[in-house]
């Protein structure tokens, strides 16, 4: 087992830390765009397979067994399951043209959307999963709801007519926000946090990433007569959707979850138009137990991010002298 190394300086144990969990989000974020990749690459492969497949069958189309030869022996020869040269086939036939083809969704989504029948229930469906970002799980959910049924005709066409969005939240939001720059001070509380914020907006809409845009901070909404206050409130005009942020000084509250929670859904029912992607919430803290988190999003993590800001404290003589002075 590889012995653990460790600095005694505690100013160099925290760097590390932070260094750590930067390096960490790199690597889930590039093993999730590998995947992404890897998953693309199969679809056009399959794809194609599928095009080839149908073309060879239209060559002997007076044969009506010939569909069937061509699965049986293809299978063996290509040491693949007849199951999936069928789905394979399935997939071309749905999907003869290309390009009709979402990257944003994966081989296990259209394994699901193939099975409709229906052109107008299929398309319904895979706009609503590109546009709310559901996972498998949550398609074949909404699926099983009977979503298309429940919903108006009015919904159904306005769901068909959305612009789609340009990228996907998991490429658009950082774990690790560098706040370094802002010279946060140990005195300094969420108030002061969110002025320094807004007075360097230009900068920390770079930290946050491209396409962001400021729309505001302590936006007050009214839910059930009782007045709250939303700390800012961006754009993003890739995804585009509206993404309100909650800013907390220390370490993350599961509570927070709620709170965000509750401003999201007055949001989308109150100020979201038509042609955006829900309303995300985003909560910025300082330290964030990775476990916890799993647990407190249980279901909400396309709806909830959560990033840490990684800010340099004051050395340990400076807050001794702060601490002389109370």
């Amino acid at each position: 087992m590889p012995k653990q190394v460790t600095s005694p300086d505690s100013g160099l144990n925290k760097d590390y830390k932070f260094l750590l969990q930067e390096l960490q989000s790199i690597l889930t974020k590039g093993q999730y765009t590998a995947y992404k990749a890897v998953d693309n690459i199969k679809m056009q492969t399959y794809w194609q397979i599928g095009e080839r497949i149908v073309r060879e069958e239209l060559k002997h189309k007076d044969r009506a067994d010939y569909g069937q030869y061509l699965i049986s022996n293809l299978a063996i020869d290509l040491n693949m399951q007849r199951q999936r040269l069928h789905e394979i086939v399935k997939f071309y036939r749905v999907y003869p043209i290309v390009r009709t083809v979402s990257g944003q969704l994966s081989w296990s989504h259209y394994l699901l959307l193939i099975e409709f029948g229906s052109d107008k229930k299929r398309t319904f469906y895979q706009h609503k999963a590109i546009q709310n970002s559901w996972s498998v799980r949550t398609l074949k959910k909404q699926i099983d709801n009977n979503l298309f049924e429940n919903t108006s005709p009015q919904e159904i066409q306005t769901a068909l007519q959305t612009q789609l969005p340009a990228e996907t939240t998991l490429e658009v939001f950082k774990d690790v926000l560098d706040f370094n720059p802002l010279g946060l001070e140990l005195q300094d509380d969420e108030r002061k946090m969110e002025m320094k914020l807004v007075k360097n907006m230009d900068w920390f809409l770079k930290e946050m990433g491209e396409n962001f845009a400021f729309i505001g901070h302590q936006v007050p909404i009214k839910i059930a007569g009782q007045a709250h206050r939303i700390d800012l409130v961006l754009y993003h005009r890739g995804i585009p959707c509206v993404v309100l942020v909650e800013l907390k000084m220390g370490k993350f509250n599961s509570q927070d979850i709620g709170q965000i929670n509750k401003y999201i859904g007055y949001y989308r029912k109150n100020m979201q138009f038509e042609h955006e992607r829900d309303t995300i919430g985003l909560i910025i803290c300082q330290e964030v137990d990775q476990e916890e988190v799993v647990y407190a999003l249980d279901g909400l993590e396309d709806k909830i991010f959560i990033a840490q800001y990684k800010a340099k404290l004051p050395s340990e003589r400076k807050i001794k002298n702060i601490l002389q002075k109370l």
